[in-house]
C-alpha cells in the first residue's frame, strides 16, 4: 500500500487532537498563532475556524522581514506565505458560492500575530495579500489556497512617480478651501499661456511672452519662466468671502537688482457694491534699499499708502506674501517675505482706517505702473523669475508649506516622515529624525524610491511596521553604542542551529568614490588587515551617488570614509543566528525579548565554542525569517557585525578612545606577564596616553584582550634621592650604570640632580641604562654648576651607545661667551661628525636648565633644545638621516670638558627630569576575553574597542 495516503490520513487525524497539532493553529511553544483577514470593514480571525496550518503537506507559516540580500542592501518587502483550507471555496476570490465572494481579492489586508508574553499580541506580519492561488489534490479531498501576503513596500514599489512638482502638490493636495486662484507657471516652453491649476480658473495671458520653463532656481518646482522684457496677467474667478486676501508667489530678482519703482506684481481689486475699480496694489522694487514696497492706489494711480519691507531682495530665493485682513472697520495690510534658503522672515505693515476689503479680480506680474508718483512704465525684469502665484481669501502662515518650499537641507528622517504623511502611510521611527543627514532637493521619483534614497544617504534602516500597515525608519545614529537587546548562550543551548561564521570578501570595500551633485571625493583605507596595501582594492567600480545638501568635498569624503569603515570590518560574519521559541532553554523573558526585536537591534551570543574566536558574538539584526509550525516557532536572524556601530563617539568626549597609528611589543612576554614594553610601529611616532584619567582601556595583542591599568615612561628620573659613587635607581626603569671615565666620586645624585663632576680634562663621564629598543624618544634637562672659563663645557644625552667611541648624541655646548649650542652628532670609532647644529636663544647662567629632546627612529635622527621653563617648540631644530647604528645598545648621558678649560676641578654637568617617553611600559590585567597565551616581540598592539568618530 502506498505510504503517502497513510501519512496524510494520520496528519488529518492529528489535526483534531489537543495541543500543538490542534487545528486552532497553536505552535509548539504552546501559544496560539492568529491569522486575521480584513473583511467587510472588520478583522476576521480565520484560525479558530480551522483554516490555518491544517493541510496535510504544509502546516506552516513562513515570514521574511527586513533585509534579506545582505549588508548594504535595501530593505525587502516583508512576505508571509501560508496555506488556507478551502473546502468550501471561501478563499477563492472568484467563487460566487463562497461566503467571502466580493470581499477578498488583491491587497486584502492580512495580519499574523502570536502572544507577546505581556498579555498582548506580537504582530509578526501586517500586509496585503498579493496572491491567492487555489489548489487541490486529484481526489478533491484536500483543497487549499496558497496565500502570499506582502508588506506595503510591495505596492509602493510599483507606484508611479509624481506627475507634478513638490510645490504644486503642496498647494493642491489637498486643495485648501480658501484657494481662489493658482497659477503654477510650470508650463512647457512651447505653451501659449500660463495655465490655471484650478478647474474654474482662468489662464494668464502674455503681453510679451516670457522664456517659459527657463529657470531651475527653485529646486522644489518644475522650471519657471524668466520675464526679461515680458509681462502677463490673469483674471480671478468671483468668490464670496472678502474679509481677507492673501496673494503669494515665488520670486527671484538677480543680484544686480532692477530699475527703481519697477512693478513686480499688480493686484487689481473690484468693488461689487459700487461696481467700480476700488483699489490697485503694486509691489515695486526700490533701488535705494534694494527692497520691496507695496503701494496702495486708486484706479487712477493716486497713492494712498506705501508699505515697505527692509530686507534686501536681489539674489535671494523668496516667497512673497501680500496680506490684507479686515479688523472691525479697518483693514490691516502686510508685506511679508520668506527667504527659502536661510528661513529668515521679514515684514512691513500698514492700516487703512474705516475701509473694508474688496475682492481680487486680476493678477499682473511685471507690468508698467499706473502710479502717478515715480512711475516705471517698462515691462518685464531682466533675469526675473516668478511662479506659483496663489490668491486666497484667508491669511495663513507664510511657511505653511514647510520644507516643500525648498527641500534642500531637509533631513533624511524628516523627509521620510513627510513623504509617509503625504501618502497617508502610518509612520514610526527609532532615533532622532533631526539627527540625520541633510539631503539635497527632492527629485521626481515615486515615494518609496525617495525614501530609499534618503535611507541610503543617512545609512539607516527603512522598515515595514508590524503593528499596522505602515513604514518606519531607524536612523543611523540610533544604531550607535546600543546595549544588547538579546543575549543568547551557546553553552546554554539557546540556539536552534550552529552559528556558522563566514570569512570571505563578499562585503569588503576599502576604497570608495562618492559623488554628490557632480562633485566627487574618494576615500581609501590603505592600512590594516583589509586595507588596499594588504588585500588590494575592493570598491564599487561605478562609485556611489548620494543626494546630499552639500557638495563640500570634505563632507563627501567623510561619507565615503564611513562606508569604507563598514567595509573593512576585520572579523567573522555570522549571517544567520537561529532560535526556536519551543525549546526549553528559552525562558519567558527571552521569548518576550526575541519577539520584541527590531531591525538594527543588537544581539549577542556568549561562550562560543573554543574553536571559534573567543569574543562574544556581537551582531546587528538586519532581517528576520520566521517559520511557525505545529511543532516550533523558529526565528532566524540575518546579521551583520555590530562592531562598526559600537564605540561611536566624538573627539571631545571623556570616554573617547582613539587608537595610535600602530604599536607593537618590544620584547616577548609570557602568558602571565603583567608588564609590557610597547613602542610605535616602524615609521610611527604616536604614543599612548599616560594620564590616569584615561585608564583603564582594553588592548588586543595576538587575539588576547588585555586591560591596561597604567601607562608610564619606560624610564623616568627626577633625581630626588641622594647617592654617592653612582646614580642609583631612577623613579621608574632600570638602574643606572656608570660606563664612563673618571673615578666613582665623579658620579652622584644630590637630592635634586644627577651630577657628572668633571675633575679631569678630556675624559668623558657617562651613565647609561641598557636599551630594549633601537628606537627611542627622550627628554632631559641639562645645566652647568658654573659658567665655562677657558673653553666650553659639554653635556649630552646619548642613544644607541655601544661604547665610549660609538653612539649618537645630542650635545649641549656651554661656551665661555655664555651661549648654548645644540649639536646632534654621531661618534664612530671616536671620530665625531656633526649631523646638524642650532643656537639656543638663551644667555646661559649657571644652574639654568636647558631642555633637550632627542629622538631616533630608524635612520631618522632629530633633536631640539629650549629653556626648560619655556614651552616646547613645535619644530625640530636638527633633523638628519644616518644609518651608522641600528642596534639598541644603551641610552644615557655624556659629559666632558676639554683641554683649555680653566674651570675648577669641582665643576659639574647636572642632569634632571630624564624621561624616555618611548618605549612605554604598560601595566595590564591579562586574558580579559579568556585567551591565555604568550606573545612574541613585534606583536601588534591596538585598542580592542577604539572610538569611531561619528559621521
Amino acid at each position: 500500500m502506498p505510504i503517502a495516503p497513510l501519512v496524510a490520513a494520520v496528519r488529518r487525524r492529528l489535526t483534531n487532537l489537543p495541543g500543538p497539532l490542534r487545528g486552532s493553529g497553536e505552535a509548539s511553544n504552546d501559544e496560539p498563532v492568529q491569522v486575521e483577514l480584513f473583511i467587510a470593514g472588520e478583522w476576521v480571525d480565520i484560525t479558530n475556524g480551522g483554516y490555518v496550518m491544517v493541510r496535510d503537506d504544509s502546516g506552516q507559516i513562513r515570514i521574511t522581514y527586513g533585509i534579506q540580500g545582505g549588508e548594504g542592501s535595501q530593505t525587502d518587502s516583508a512576505q508571509a506565505t501560508l496555506q488556507l483550507k478551502n473546502g468550501d471555496g471561501r478563499f477563492s476570490p472568484r467563487n460566487p458560492s463562497g461566503p467571502y465572494y466580493g470581499l477578498i481579492g488583491r491587497n486584502t489586508p492580512l495580519r499574523i500575530s502570536v502572544p507577546d508574553g505581556n498579555g498582548g499580541k506580537s504582530y509578526r506580519m501586517w500586509g496585503e495579500v498579493t496572491e491567492w492561488a487555489p489548489n487541490w489534490d486529484p481526489t478533491g479531498n484536500d483543497v487549499w489556497v496558497d496565500v502570499t501576503d506582502k508588506g506595503i513596500m510591495q505596492r509602493l514599489a510599483q507606484g508611479p512617480g509624481p506627475e507634478r512638482s513638490v510645490i504644486y502638490y503642496a498647494v493642491t493636495d489637498p486643495t485648501p478651501s480658501n484657494l481662489v486662484a493658482y497659477w503654477p507657471c510650470e508650463d512647457a516652453s512651447d505653451a501659449v499661456q500660463i495655465a490655471s491649476a484650478l478647474a474654474n480658473g482662468s489662464p494668464m495671458t502674455f503681453t510679451v511672452a516670457p522664456q517659459l520653463a527657463a529657470s531651475t532656481r527653485f529646486e522644489a518646482s518644475d522650471p519657471l519662466p524668466v520675464f526679461t522684457g515680458a509681462a502677463m496677467s490673469g483674471g480671478v474667478a468671483k468668490y464670496s468671502n472678502t474679509t481677507a486676501t492673501q496673494v503669494r508667489f515665488l520670486l527671484y530678482i538677480p543680484p544686480e537688482g532692477t530699475s527703481d519703482r519697477k512693478v513686480i506684481l499688480r493686484v487689481s481689486n473690484f468693488d461689487d457694491i459700487t461696481v467700480t475699480q476700488a483699489m490697485e496694489w503694486e509691489l515695486v522694487y526700490n533701488t535705494t534699499g534694494r527692497n520691496l514696497s507695496l503701494q496702495l492706489m486708486d484706479g487712477d494711480g493716486a497713492n494712498f499708502n506705501d508699505i515697505a519691507d527692509t530686507l534686501p531682495v536681489p539674489g535671494r530665493l523668496l516667497r512673497v506674501s501680500i496680506e490684507a485682513q479686515e479688523v472691525g472697520s479697518n483693514t490691516n495690510y502686510t508685506l511679508r517675505l520668506l527667504d527659502l534658503v536661510s528661513g529668515a522672515q521679514s515684514s512691513g505693515t500698514g492700516t487703512r482706517t474705516s475701509e473694508g476689503l474688496t475682492r481680487v479680480t486680476k493678477i499682473s506680474p511685471f507690468v508698467p505702473s499706473i502710479s502717478v508718483v515715480g512711475p516705471n512704465n517698462s515691462t518685464g525684469l531682466t533675469g526675473g523669475v516668478i511662479g506659483h502665484i496663489t490668491v486666497q481669501n484667508e491669511v495663513t502662515a507664510i511657511d505653511d508649506l514647510g520644507t516643500r518650499l525648498n527641500t534642500i537641507g531637509e533631513t533624511a528622517g524628516r523627509r521620510i516622515e513627510r513623504l509617509c504623511g503625504e501618502e497617508g502611510i502610518p509612520f514610526e521611527w527609532v532615533g532622532d529624525l533631526d539627527d540625520t543627514v541633510a539631503l539635497g532637493g527632492q527629485p521626481r521619483q515615486n515615494p518609496l524610491s525617495l525614501m530609499q534614497e534618503a535611507c541610503l544617504a543617512d545609512g539607516g534602516l527603512l522598515y515595514e511596521t508590524r503593528s499596522v500597515l505602515g513604514l518606519g525608519y531607524r536612523t543611523r545614529a540610533s544604531l550607535y553604542n546600543q546595549d544588547p537587546a538579546l543575549t543568547l548562550s551557546y553553552t546554554g543551548y539557546n540556539l536552534a542551529q550552529v552559528p556558522v561564521p563566514v570569512e570571505d570578501d563578499r562585503y569588503v570595500q576599502n576604497v570608495l568614490t562618492v559623488t554628490v551633485g557632480g562633485v566627487s571625493a574618494t576615500y581609501e583605507e590603505t592600512d590594516g588587515a583589509l586595507g588596499t596595501e594588504t588585500v588590494g582594492k575592493y570598491g564599487e567600480t561605478s562609485g556611489l551617488t548620494l543626494n546630499l545638501a552639500t557638495t563640500d568635498r570634505a563632507t563627501i569624503r567623510d561619507h565615503a570614509a564611513w562606508r569604507v569603515h563598514l567595509g573593512t570590518v576585520d572579523e567573522e560574519r555570522f549571517p544567520r543566528i537561529s532560535v526556536n521559541l519551543a525549546h526549553s532553554s528559552i525562558t519567558p523573558a527571552m521569548k518576550r525579548a526575541i519577539l520584541a526585536l527590531r531591525l538594527g537591534d543588537r544581539i549577542q551570543v556568549t561562550s562560543p565554542p573554543s574553536w571559534l574566536a573567543p569574543d562574544t558574538i556581537d551582531q546587528l539584526v538586519l532581517g528576520i525569517e520566521e517559520t511557525i509550525t505545529h511543532f516550533e516557532h523558529r526565528l532566524t536572524f540575518a546579521c551583520a557585525p555590530a562592531s562598526p556601530y559600537s564605540s561611536i563617539g566624538v573627539l571631545d568626549a571623556a570616554e573617547t578612545r582613539i587608537d595610535t597609528d600602530g604599536s607593537e611589543l618590544v620584547a616577548a612576554v609570557s602568558s602571565a606577564a603583567t608588564s609590557l614594553t610597547v613602542v610605535p610601529s616602524a615609521g610611527e611616532v604616536t604614543l599612548w596616553t599616560t594620564s590616569s584619567a584615561d585608564w583603564p582601556f582594553d588592548v588586543r595583542v595576538g587575539g588576547e584582550v588585555m586591560r591596561v591599568t597604567g601607562v608610564s615612561d619606560w624610564l623616568s628620573d627626577t633625581f630626588t634621592r641622594s647617592v654617592s659613587g653612582s646614580w642609583g635607581t631612577p623613579d621608574t626603569g632600570s638602574t643606572w650604570s656608570t660606563v664612563g671615565g673618571g673615578s666613582a666620586s665623579d658620579y652622584s645624585v644630590n637630592g635634586s640632580v644627577g651630577v657628572h663632576t668633571l675633575a679631569t680634562l678630556d675624559t668623558s663621564r657617562r651613565t647609561a641604562v641598557t636599551a630594549v629598543s633601537p628606537d627611542f624618544d627622550l627628554y632631559c634637562d641639562i645645566t652647568t654648576s658654573a659658567l665655562a672659563t677657558g673653553s666650553s663645557l659639554y653635556g649630552a644625552v646619548t642613544g644607541r651607545m655601544q661604547d665610549s667611541g660609538n653612539m649618537y648624541t645630542a650635545r649641549l655646548e656651554f661656551t665661555t661667551g655664555n651661549a648654548v649650542l645644540l649639536d646632534v652628532r654621531r661618534i664612530v670609532a671616536d671620530v665625531q661628525t656633526s649631523l646638524g647644529s642650532y643656537t639656543v636663544p638663551v644667555t646661559h647662567a649657571a644652574g639654568q636648565f636647558v631642555r633637550v629632546r632627542f629622538r631616533v627612529i630608524g635612520s631618522a635622527v632629530k633633536g631640539k633644545a629650549w629653556l626648560a621653563t619655556g614651552l616646547e617648540p613645535p619644530e625640530w631644530h636638527v633633523a638628519a638621516t644616518d644609518s651608522s647604528f641600528s642596534a639598541a645598545y644603551s641610552i644615557g648621558t655624556r659629559s666632558i670638558r676639554t683641554t683649555g678649560s680653566t674651570n675648577a676641578a669641582s665643576v659639574a654637568i647636572q642632569y634632571d627630569n630624564f624621561r624616555v617617553i618611548s618605549p612605554q611600559t604598560f601595566t595590564v590585567t591579562r586574558s580579559v576575553n579568556g585567551v591565555v597565551k604568550a606573545h612574541s616581540a613585534g606583536a601588534d598592539v591596538r585598542l580592542a574597542n577604539p572610538t569611531i568618530l561619528a559621521l
